[in-house]
Formats: C-alpha cells, structure tokens, sequence
C-alpha cells in the first residue's frame, strides 16, 4: 500500500486515446516535415513573402528533410539489425535445440551403458562371492586324493570282509562237523554204555 500512496495516480486512457498518442509520436517527425512544407508552400505562394523569407523557409524544410532521411535510415538499420537478430536468434535456437537433442541421446546411453555396467558389476560381485566359497573347499587333488583312499580303505575293508566270510563259512564247516561227530560220538557212547 505504500508503494501505491509513493506513485502519482496515473489517468487511465481509452485504447483510441493510446493509439492516437502512438501514431503522433511515430509520426512527429514526418508531421514536422509536413508542416515546413505547408510552411514552405505558403510562403512561395503567398505574394507578400520576400526571397529572404522563402530561402529561410526553404532551408528549414531540407534540415527538416535531411533529418526525416536520417531518421529513416536509422530505422532501416534498426530493421535491419532486428532481422540480423532475429535470424541469429533463430540460428541459436535451432543449435540448442540440436545440442539439446544430442544431449538427451547422450544420457539415454549413458543410462544403457549405466545400466549394463551395473548388470556387470553384479556379476563380478557374484563370482567373487562363489570364488570365496570355492576356495575355503578343498582342492580337487586333495578331494581326489581323500577319495583315492577312502576307495582304497573300502577295498581293504571289503577284502577283509571276503576273507573273514571265507573264515566263518569255514568256521560253520568245521563246527557243523564237529557237532555232527560230536552226536555220532555221544551216540556211540550211549550204544556202548
């Protein structure tokens, strides 16, 4: 609100009083000239006008004329120097719209390749987990060698076996025989008593 009491109330225009106010100022250089003309031409006409005063006003329209060129090509500059503008303008904006592109094309396969550096990156964390694991197991010769001997303590043990078989079966033999002669003994002596 303090700021709205600082500022002059300013009166609100028509949009035809804006216009109007516009088209003048644009135009006062070439009303200026128009009115050295009329100036100009009433004194060429007008009988009572000497030399002098038609030579005064006959300079003044060309300062006037000179001025309205000058203001004219500095326009035509000003014009031209907006294309020049414009055109650059346009110019960059169609290479920030193409490094724009370039760069989103960049990080797309940036991210691919992120992508597939983390997919690479999981793999080797894997493997070096199951190298971790593999190496606290023994060694395959150690492995061969623990089996080697088992193999050869189960031969051992299944000769042994075969062997102590053999030794019962011949046991069985022998015991079978003796109990048989032990009954043909016992039934002898009992025939004989």
């Amino acid at each position: 609100s303090r700021e709205m009491d600082a500022m002059p109330m300013v009166e609100e225009k028509s949009t035809d009083e804006v216009v109007q106010t516009r088209f003048i100022v644009q135009h006062l250089p070439l009303s200026n000239l128009f009115k050295r003309f009329q100036l100009l031409s009433k004194h060429l006409t007008d009988s009572k006008s000497d030399t002098e005063e038609c030579e005064k006003a006959y300079h003044i329209f060309l300062r006037e004329l000179a001025t309205y060129k000058l203001n004219l090509s500095k326009a035509a500059v000003a014009l031209n120097t907006v294309d020049r503008e414009t055109e650059m303008c346009e110019s960059s904006r169609k290479e920030i719209e193409g490094k724009i592109e370039a760069t989103r094309k960049e990080l797309t396969a940036l991210k691919d390749e992120l992508t597939e550096e983390q997919t690479q990156r999981s793999h080797r964390e894997e493997y070096v987990a199951l190298a971790k694991l593999i190496n606290q197991l023994p060694t395959r010769k150690d492995t061969k060698g623990k089996i080697d001997a088992v193999e050869k303590e189960l031969g051992a043990l299944l000769k042994e076996q075969e062997s102590i078989e053999t030794e019962m079966t011949e046991k069985r033999k022998q015991f079978a025989l003796f109990f048989h002669s032990l009954s043909k003994l016992q039934e002898s002596f009992e025939k004989a008593k």
